[in-house]
C-alpha cells in the first residue's frame, strides 16, 4: 500500500488553524495563578480561631477532604487537561459556596470559576473553529482493510499507564482502608476520654506543638498558637491527649486514597481513550490533509513547522515479508532518525485535543496522545471575514470590463453626506456652535460625513482581462487574478481577499458576482497566465481628506480670531 493522497493544507489555513488556538499560557499559567490567588484568600480569609464550643471549627471535615481531591487535582488538570482543569475549578467552587461559610473563599473561588468557564468556552469554541478551518479543504481517505487489520492486531498491549494506574487503586484502597482504621481508634478514643483541665508547660508555635501536663508531661500537635502556663480543656485517654478544641483529624488519609484513586481513573479513562480513538482511525473514512512532519528528539511528530505536536508510535507500512498471525510488529521502524520534514497524510479531528493518525510513505504513525499545540508559536492572521460562498455555476461570463458598485440609494446617501465637508465648517463659522468644545464635535461629525460619504461614492471594483482594479477609501489597488485568494459573503455585500491578506469590502454587491470572480481567476491560472504581482497608488481620497483638515483650519482659525 502506498500513502493515500489527500488535499494541501495550505499555509494561510495553518496560520488561521494556529491562530484560533487559545495561547498555552491562558490556563496554564493565568488560570494557575488565578488558582493560587483564590487559596490564598481562603487562607487569609478564615482568621476563626479554634473554639471548645464548637470543636468542628478545627475538627474533621469529612466534606471537605473530599473536596479537597478536586481543589488539588484543578492546578495539575489545567497543565496537563486544562478542560477538565476547568472543569475541576468550577465544579470546587460550588461545592465552597454551598458548604463552605468563609465569605472570601466563596467570593475567591467564584472568581476563578468564572474565569475557568471563559476559558473553557474559548477551548471548545477555538476547537470547532480549527475543525471548521480544516474541513474547509480536507478530503477523505480510508487506510486498506488488510493494514487496518494488521495494526489493530500488533497494539501494544497495556502498557506503563496501566500499571501505573494498578498501583495507585492499590494505593488508594490502602489509603481508604487505613483511613477506616485510624478513623475508628479515634472516635474509640474520644469515646473513653476524660475531660480535664491541662496547663501547658511549653509551647513552640512555630513548630505546632505544646507540651501538656495530664498530670506526665505530653507532646501534642497543635493548630493555633499557646502560650505556656496557658490552662487548656483537653480529652484524655491513657496516653491519647487531644486538645478539646482541636479534635484528632486522620480525613488526610481519605484525601490522600481518593486523590489516588481519582489519578488511577484518570490514567485508566486516558488509556482507554487512546485505544478507542486508535480503533476509530482504523476503521471507515477519515477527514484528511497533507502536511509535512518531522519527528522531534523524542520521536514526536512535529507538523509542519511548529502547528502541532503529536505523540506518536510507528508501524511500516509494507512488511519485508508476510506477517504470522498473532506475530508482533516493530511499531519503532519507519520513524525517527534525522529530523527531516516529509510529506505525510494526516487522517482524523486535526484540533488541539483532538486524535489522528499520519501516514508517511514508509509508516503509518497512531497516537499515544492527543494532538496539541506547542507553547512557542508566532502570531498569526485571523479568518478572513463573512462566509464561503456557495459552490455555484457562475453562468455566462460577462463582456469585460465590468464596474461592480454600490446600489444607487448608498451612493445618493453618500453624496448627501458629503454636504458634511461644507456644512460642518460654515455652522462653526457662522458663530452658531458654542466655544472649542461644541465646535470641535460639530467638525468631528462633518470629518465622519465626509468620510463616509466618500467611501460611498468612490468604492468600486473592475473587473478587467488582467485582474480586479479595486478603490477604496485612500487607494487604488491592481490585483492580478492569480493573486486574489478568495471571495466571501456577508449580510452586506462581498469581501475580497488578495495577497498578501488584504481584504476589502464591497457592499450592495450581489454574491453572484463571487462566482464570477473565482471562475475568471480560475481560467487565467489555467491559460498560465503570468501576472505580476500587486500594485496600488494613492487615491483622491487623500486630496479629499487634506482638503477637509484644511478647511477645518479655517473654520478654527475663524472662531479663534
Amino acid at each position: 500500500m502506498r500513502r493515500p493522497g489527500a488535499p494541501v493544507l495550505d499555509e494561510r489555513r495553518i496560520g488561521r488553524w494556529g491562530a484560533a488556538a487559545v495561547p498555552w499560557w491562558v490556563p496554564r499559567v493565568v488560570l494557575l495563578l488565578g488558582w493560587v490567588a483564590a487559596v490564598g484568600a481562603a487562607v487569609a480569609g478564615d482568621s476563626r480561631p479554634c473554639s471548645t464550643v464548637d470543636p468542628l471549627v478545627c475538627g474533621p471535615d469529612v466534606t471537605f477532604a473530599v473536596a479537597l481531591v478536586v481543589l488539588l487535582a484543578t492546578p495539575v488538570l489545567l497543565w496537563w487537561l486544562p478542560l477538565a482543569g476547568c472543569a475541576a475549578g468550577i465544579a470546587f467552587a460550588v461545592a465552597d459556596l454551598v458548604y463552605d461559610d468563609v465569605p472570601a473563599a466563596n467570593v475567591a473561588f467564584a472568581i476563578h470559576a468564572l474565569l475557568c468557564l471563559a476559558v473553557a468556552v474559548w477551548l471548545v469554541a477555538a476547537r470547532r473553529r480549527q475543525a471548521g478551518i480544516v474541513a474547509e479543504v480536507a478530503g477523505t481517505v480510508r487506510l486498506d482493510s488488510a493494514l487496518a487489520e494488521r495494526l489493530r492486531d500488533s497494539f501494544p498491549g497495556w502498557g506503563g499507564r496501566t500499571l501505573i494506574a494498578a498501583v495507585l487503586v492499590l494505593a488508594g484502597a490502602g489509603g481508604l482502608a487505613w483511613y477506616g482504621h485510624r478513623a475508628g481508634q479515634v472516635v474509640a478514643h474520644e469515646s473513653a476520654a476524660v475531660r480535664v483541665d491541662a496547663v501547658v508547660r511549653s509551647a513552640d508555635n512555630d513548630e505546632g506543638e505544646i507540651v501538656v501536663e495530664v498530670p506526665q508531661p505530653v507532646r501534642v500537635g497543635v493548630l493555633d498558637p499557646y502560650e505556656a502556663g496557658q490552662v487548656v480543656p483537653v480529652l484524655v485517654d491513657g496516653s491519647w491527649v487531644r486538645p478539646v478544641a482541636e479534635p484528632e483529624d486522620v480525613t488526610g488519609w481519605l484525601s490522600a486514597g481518593l486523590g489516588a484513586l481519582a489519578l488511577a481513573a484518570l490514567l485508566l479513562v486516558r488509556e482507554q481513550r487512546m485505544r478507542s480513538a486508535r480503533r476509530r482511525l482504523l476503521s471507515g473514512e477519515l477527514p484528511a490533509v497533507e502536511l509535512t512532519a518531522e519527528p522531534d528528539a523524542e520521536n514526536r511528530a512535529v507538523l509542519a513547522g511548529d502547528m502541532a505536536l503529536v505523540p506518536v508510535v510507528a508501524s511500516p507500512l509494507t512488511l519485508s515479508r508476510p506477517h504470522l498471525t498473532g506475530e508482533d510488529v516493530d511499531w519503532a521502524d519507519g520513524w525517527g532518525g534525522p529530523a527531516e520534514p516529509q510529506t505525510v497524510t494526516v487522517a482524523g479531528d486535526l484540533r488541539d485535543g483532538g486524535w489522528v493518525l499520519l501516514v508517511t510513505d514508509d509508516a503509518v504513525l497512531l497516537p499515544e496522545a492527543p494532538l496539541r499545540t506547542p507553547r512557542n508559536r508566532p502570531e498569526m492572521p485571523e479568518d478572513p471575514p463573512g462566509e464561503p460562498l456557495p459552490d455555484t455555476d457562475p453562468g455566462d461570463l460577462p463582456e469585460l470590463p465590468v464596474v461592480l458598485r454600490m446600489p444607487p440609494r448608498d451612493r445618493v446617501f453618500g453624496a448627501l453626506l458629503l454636504l458634511g465637508f461644507a456644512a460642518a465648517p460654515a455652522l462653526v463659522l457662522t458663530g452658531l456652535t458654542d466655544g472649542w468644545w461644541d465646535s470641535g464635535i460639530v467638525l468631528w461629525v462633518g470629518g465622519l460625513m465626509t468620510y463616509g460619504g466618500w467611501d460611498r461614492l468612490n468604492a468600486r471594483v473592475r473587473l478587467t482581462r488582467g485582474g480586479l482594479v479595486v478603490h477604496d477609501r485612500w487607494r487604488v489597488h491592481h490585483v492580478p487574478w492569480h493573486r486574489l485568494r478568495e471571495v466571501r459573503r456577508d449580510d452586506k455585500g462581498l469581501w475580497l481577499e488578495w495577497e498578501p491578506d488584504v481584504t476589502f469590502r464591497m457592499s450592495g454587491v450581489d454574491e453572484h458576482w463571487g462566482p464570477v470572480m473565482m471562475r475568471l481567476r480560475d481560467l487565467s491560472l489555467a491559460a498560465g497566465d503570468p501576472g505580476g504581482d500587486v500594485t496600488g497608488r494613492l487615491s483622491g481620497g487623500l486630496v479629499v481628506g487634506l482638503a477637509y483638515l484644511a478647511v477645518v483650519a479655517v473654520a478654527l482659525f475663524g472662531i479663534g480670531g
